[in-house]
């Protein structure tokens, strides 16, 4: 097996992605937690990659990351020691597989922010470069409707909105869109309804779709059901990713089945349009006006 070094001089060689390869990223929140929103980040980045995709997973739990804990990376370095000058990016970037890496942790990111003049350009510069190496991001934010879970999703080309058919957990996604549509959101909502264990609670996903309509003026579409299963917990405690696990479960089933309508939804049209904005670029503007 290559080692995560030369991997990373892989990554970073010289030579510019295909224009068909602009990244496409992704946002995933949640209104609340333990609705399996790690987990679902953390399972659809490999199931991506086993598609053929390269997947940036990011931690973008500005003080609670721990999607490395799922996954039993050790971390070392985080954004904070990239924006301090202390590490490089090839050091922060942790490999997960031959196509999908992890950035641990978002420490830091809101004071890279708020830097100025030669510094922050040089960061972004950096950021950006690394951006353009991957096919998706997958932003895995915090959740709840912080200032940063909002800057995170408005920079994002498409929201993924985890939630379970409990009516705190729909109500708490509602309570998202809300403050999100305040900042004028207009990219794709798509909505995962997680850990369903019966046919009668699919109809949860549908609802809250007309709800966000009928009073948000928003279209949302669900666009994966992932059932509830006892591998998940299982997986969590062996911090072993649930696709490696129990591959054959039905909620490993589900996620693949996830991944496949993302990459299908995601056209390379657009991906590959010119003048796209960067995510990371949007991000840093959207916590730069906080």
């Amino acid at each position: 097996m290559r080692d995560q070094a030369m991997r990373l001089r892989e990554l970073f060689a010289p030579s510019p992605p295909a224009p068909s390869q602009r990244t496409h990223a992704v946002a995933i929140a949640s209104g609340k937690g333990g609705v399996g929103k790690t987990t679902i980040s953390v399972n659809l980045s490999l199931a991506l990659g086993d598609l053929g995709h390269t997947v940036l997973l990011w931690d973008a739990d500005f003080s609670l990351a721990n999607a490395n804990v799922l996954l039993n990376l050790q971390v070392s370095k985080t954004v904070r020691e990239l924006i301090d000058g202390s590490a490089a990016l090839e050091e922060v970037l942790l490999s997960v597989t031959d196509k999908v890496w992890l950035l641990p942790g978002a420490s830091g990111i809101a004071e890279l922010a708020r830097m100025d003049g030669h510094a922050f350009t040089t960061i972004r510069t950096r950021l950006t470069a690394m951006e353009e190496r991957f096919a998706f991001i997958l932003a895995d934010a915090a959740a709840g409707i912080g200032s940063d879970v909002l800057s995170v999703c408005m920079a994002a080309h498409e929201l993924l909105l985890v939630t379970t058919p409990e009516p705190t957990a729909l109500t708490d996604a509602y309570g998202l869109l809300k403050a999100l549509a305040r900042q004028g959101f207009n990219q794709p909502i798509h909505i995962v309804l997680n850990m369903v264990d019966s046919p009668s609670e699919c109809e949860a996903g549908e609802r809250l779709c007309q709800v966000v309509k009928r009073f948000l003026g928003m279209t949302a579409q669900v666009i994966a059901t992932v059932p509830f299963s006892l591998w998940v917990h299982e997986a969590v405690l062996r911090q072993i990713p649930l696709l490696h696990l129990a591959p054959s479960c039905p909620t490993a089933k589900g996620v693949r089945e996830l991944a496949r309508r993302l990459a299908s939804r995601s056209p390379g049209d657009d991906r590959s349009a010119n003048g796209r904005p960067s995510f990371l670029q949007r991000l840093l503007s959207f916590l730069r006006s906080e």
